[in-house]
């Protein structure tokens, strides 16, 4: 038998980070109080909400958290896939008299409002495309590569919903959080909140969402007690609110010099209300009044800026991988066998038309290996998004990558596979936060292996990255697998940044 060999170089990242994970979940929470909605006057109340959920410590910890994540980001954050589909549901609470067709058809009204306002192809974007964009050169509005979706498939039991039937429920749910529904951004449509609309400044799909008073959710001539009211009634609170879901601060931020981390979103000192004059300023600077993360009338608000589209894009990536992860399993027609060609993750593929029993290893351009046979298996922690890994030639070519990975699937094992020639390769495990896969949130890992055997095994506890080097080759005409010796290092390094970015193909 040949002698197969493999040598193995390992690098640790050094990164770690005192900011804390945590997997806290709140619980039911009560409706917001205390707010009168008088007048005509757009009310919203996040700031209610996010001063509640902000006196739990834990809570505290996990939103700094996720500012800090998505504030150390430059740009967008690439996606796996070209068009990201967040899964919704919509929950209609205290309906009289419920005419179920009608509110469906209310519901998926509502739904192509949000896809048209978070892609720009809102009839009345021309408003900023011919007139309000001159007042603000160099800025453009945003269009999102991610749609919105109501859930037509595999339905937590107890609802009355079978397949082919869209999420809406009626006089299911009570309050604003159902852990049934987790792995969806839900809308609790409710009557009396007092306000039009409330969501925590960056949602966490476990179960909780964005909460919509019934005078106000949808557009047209509502359902019976469910309808919307003029100046409120296109539909736009609910994209001002789920731009909060999606970590968008209104656009004044807290006045002049107190910013809503959005850099192509000018200073204002307030709010604005109906619908002023184009060009009205403060703060030294023009005020872009006529954006959905203002308070003007439905009318009056027709964009997002490109800053706040990467912003909410990439809180997404990093926060909301559990609901992305979900889209392949609950959107789109009722399928449970994967097809290995159909773009999307199902059936019990791993990737996207990869991975599973029926299809070709993710990863692996072929059916067969005729080469070596090496399987990279990681045990996940609850933050699963905040991993990525490539393997690289010895010329520093990325041959293969992957992740990120759902959050709150700690212990879950995720494999992927390749075929190697006889050669070196260098395999980079990085975190996003810096922490690791191990221990605080659970007790990640990751390994490499040739028919089953584990030459390479790590425990997760690194910080921004783990740099594995290993060759395999033949040796006496017998295989065997050998760890030669494990180094500890700071960084990626700086060779290898160089020659992945410049040969990456």
């Amino acid at each position: 038998m040949k002698k197969l060999f493999v040598l193995v170089v390992i690098l640790s990242g050094l990164f770690f980070t005192a900011c804390e994970k945590d997997n806290f979940k709140p619980q039911e929470d009560e409706l917001i109080t205390g707010y009168s909605n008088t007048g005509n006057k757009r009310t919203c109340g996040m700031d209610a909400k996010m001063k509640i959920l902000l006196s739990d410590p834990v809570y505290k910890a996990q939103h700094e958290r996720k500012l800090k994540m998505i504030n150390s980001i430059i740009g967008l954050r690439e996606f796996n896939s070209d068009t990201i589909i967040l899964p919704m549901a919509v929950h209609f609470e205290q309906v009289s008299n419920p005419d179920i067709e009608c509110l469906r058809a209310l519901a998926k009204s509502q739904i192509a409002v949000l896809n048209e306002d978070y892609g720009g192809t809102n009839e009345d974007i021309s408003k900023w495309q011919n007139i309000a964009g001159n007042t603000f050169p160099g800025i453009n509005n945003g269009k999102a590569h991610f749609k919105f979706c109501l859930a037509t498939k595999n339905h937590p039991d107890g609802y009355g919903l079978e397949d082919g039937d869209i999420a809406v429920t009626v006089n299911k749910v009570t309050g604003e959080n159902s852990s049934d529904w987790s792995g969806y951004i839900n809308i609790f449509v409710i009557p009396n909140t007092g306000v039009l609309g409330y969501s925590p400044l960056g949602g966490s799909g476990n179960g909780d969402g964005v909460v919509i008073d019934a005078t106000a959710f949808g557009k047209g001539q509502g359902c019976g007690s469910i309808f919307p009211k003029e100046p409120y009634n296109l539909g736009r609170t609910l994209t001002h609110e789920l731009g909060h879901y999606l970590l968008l601060d209104h656009i004044w931020g807290g006045g002049c010099g107190i910013d809503d981390d959005v850099t192509d979103t000018p200073d204002a000192e307030q709010e604005y209300y109906g619908c002023p004059e184009i060009g009205v300023a403060s703060c030294g600077s023009t005020d872009m009044f006529m954006n959905y993360m203002d308070y003007v009338n439905d009318a009056c608000m027709f964009m997002f800026s490109e800053g706040q589209v990467t912003r909410s894009s990439n809180y997404i990536s990093t926060s909301l991988q559990n609901i992305v992860n979900n889209a392949a399993k609950v959107c789109g027609e009722t399928t449970t066998e994967a097809t290995c060609s159909d773009g999307i993750q199902n059936g019990q593929e791993t990737g996207v038309d990869c991975g599973g029993p029926d299809c070709i290893p993710c990863g692996n351009s072929g059916s067969s290996c005729d080469q070596t046979p090496i399987e990279l298996e990681f045990v996940l922690d609850d933050y699963g998004s905040d991993i990525t890994w490539e393997l690289l030639d010895e010329e520093g070519v990325v041959l293969y990558e992957g992740g990120d990975y759902p959050d709150f699937q700690s212990g879950e094992v995720v494999q992927d596979s390749f075929c190697l020639a006889y050669g070196c390769y260098t395999l980079i495990v990085e975190d996003l936060f810096e922490d690791g896969l191990c221990c605080e949130y659970g007790e990640g890992s990751f390994s490499l292996s040739i028919d089953g055997y584990e030459f390479v095994q790590s425990d997760g506890e690194f910080g921004a990255n783990e740099i594995i080097e290993f060759c395999i080759g033949e040796e006496d005409g017998e295989e065997s697998a050998s760890i030669s010796k494990r180094v500890i290092s700071p960084r990626v390094p700086a060779k290898i940044e160089a020659a992945r970015i410049a040969k990456k193909r």
